[in-house]
């Protein structure tokens, strides 16, 4: 009986050895499979993109009733123009559409692309400067007021409207329109838009 206990002795810090390494190895496993995921750019996007159109779409749907103009079309640009709210212009000026110029004599100079003869050019240009975003929403209403953009506001739908502002010459992008539509499928941007009355 004694060998075979100096055996056992012997053979026990070498098993406890091994029971040791088996359990790191299954804690470092379940902890690698039970590691939450880091939020991807998409899952990210999703919180700030539907807090920028929360921020908007009431004003939107209001402006539609008045003019007509879907509130996809205005939150699509809003998106499309600022970034979801997030370029120097949306968050130095409030200015949300790149409308250039200036409002209540106030302006800001900032760099812009644009496309001249299908060629991107960045130049220096002077846009509106608002006190709030909804002063910017109302502005991009009266500055569609013009006789270019008449066609915007008595189309049919959303995609017969962003056309519409791209022939009415609202950006040099040729894919403008495009881009316009792209956001309000894919956000389902048209779900906010109300009843229209074209009388």
């Amino acid at each position: 009986m004694a060998p075979l206990s100096i055996t056992k002795k012997k053979f026990l810090p070498i098993i406890f050895l091994v029971l040791s390494l088996l359990l790191c190895l299954s804690f470092v496993l379940n902890n690698t499979q039970k590691k939450e995921v880091p939020l991807t750019q998409h899952d990210y996007s999703t919180a700030y993109q539907q807090k920028f159109i929360d921020e908007i779409v009431l004003e939107a749907q209001a402006l539609q009733q008045q003019t007509n103009l879907f509130a996809s079309i205005t939150i699509a640009q809003a998106i499309l123009e600022s970034d979801w709210g997030r370029s120097d212009l949306a968050v130095d000026s409030h200015n949300l559409f790149g409308i250039k110029g200036s409002f209540n004599d106030q302006s800001s100079t900032l760099p812009t692309d644009e496309f001249e003869n299908g060629e991107r050019i960045t130049i220096e240009a002077s846009f509106k400067k608002y006190d709030t975003i909804q002063e910017s929403m109302v502005d991009h209403i009266d500055f569609l007021n013009g006789g270019t953009y008449e066609a915007v506001k008595t189309s049919t739908d959303y995609k017969e409207a962003a056309y519409a502002l791209q022939n009415g010459g609202y950006a040099t992008d040729p894919h403008y329109a495009e881009k316009l539509i792209e956001l309000i499928e894919q956000f389902k941007l048209n779900k906010y838009d109300q009843q229209r009355s074209l009388s």
